[in-house]
């Protein structure tokens, strides 16, 4: 049977597209067929057609990400039953999940193929909304689940409650719940703990809360969430990882937790979780001349 990778590449970015050619042709040589998504195809001008994300995952292993974060948790998010194993290359900014540098690319996809990878499996979100009895969005998050108020709605009223207990009734921009891989993303900007990304934790991060009160939460994995928008709410929408939102009417009920599944993405040897904090966010390093 022929082996079978996918390959995801941001658009816009010429060193990615460029790169994403290269790895075409390579496997080309190898007799090792290629799957790309929609816009891949478009941007690489295949004649090929693309699939969706929730097809790529389940045909192809491993995939390849060109891009940032964003580019490998839009693919990531959509994970079930059996995971690939995703390679992300940074061509971003950050880079928290993306380790691999391009010219990496090659010598990890063959390690890859072979089995012989370093790979650091990662907890998921899924949210699930009911609205009268029946489901109207569902979605898994890498990073973060994120009910928040649109930009010129009033302050809303957010009631929170874990396991069947109440917990508060939270008056602020929103909530974010998030994962370890998601810590050091909009939680963390919104005040919420760096968590290593080996636990099985949900943090729970108020949005600029109308509350000295209202502070961020680390909650077990097994924890069941549910926020509910009471009346006199407007424009409230629930958010996966930024990319797949939905706006909940008055009533709804949002319901969080760790999935089932989870995700495997491929770690760079030559440096720890910590190298990455020092390096990406300046993380433990003095503010002052040595």
């Amino acid at each position: 049977m022929s082996q079978r990778i996918g390959l995801v590449t941001r658009p816009g970015n010429q060193k990615a597209v460029t790169l994403a050619k290269e790895v075409m042709a390579w496997c080309a040589e190898r007799s090792i067929l290629v799957d790309v998504d929609t816009q891949t195809a478009k941007t690489l001008k295949l004649t090929q057609n693309g699939c969706s994300p929730a097809e790529l995952v389940e045909r192809a292993n491993p995939i390849i990400t060109l891009g940032g974060d964003g580019t490998l948790i839009g693919v990531a998010r959509y994970v079930k039953g059996s995971c690939p194993v995703f390679i992300g290359v940074n061509f971003g900014n950050l880079g928290f999940l993306t380790e691999i540098r391009p010219e990496e690319v090659f010598s990890v996809l063959q390690d890859a193929l072979k089995g012989e990878v370093s790979c650091a499996e990662r907890v998921l979100l899924h949210v699930q909304v009911e609205r009268d009895g029946s489901t109207c969005f569902e979605s898994q998050a890498v990073n973060d689940v994120v009910v928040q108020k649109s930009a010129k709605s009033p302050l809303p009223e957010l009631d929170l409650s874990v396991n069947g207990h109440d917990v508060a009734r939270i008056r602020a921009d929103g909530i974010i719940f998030a994962t370890p891989t998601g810590s050091t993303a909009y939680s963390l900007a919104a005040g919420g703990s760096i968590a290593h990304p080996s636990l099985s934790v949900i943090l729970v991060t108020p949005i600029c809360p109308h509350s000295l009160t209202n502070r961020p939460l680390i909650l077990p994995g097994s924890a069941k969430i549910e926020v509910e928008v009471p009346h006199g709410a407007s424009e409230v929408l629930v958010t996966a990882d930024g990319q797949v939102s939905e706006r909940l009417r008055v009533g709804d009920i949002v319901r969080v937790s760790q999935a089932k599944q989870t995700v495997r993405f491929v770690i760079s040897e030559d440096k720890s979780y910590f190298d990455i904090l020092r390096t990406k966010l300046n993380w433990g390093v003095p503010n002052r001349p040595d």
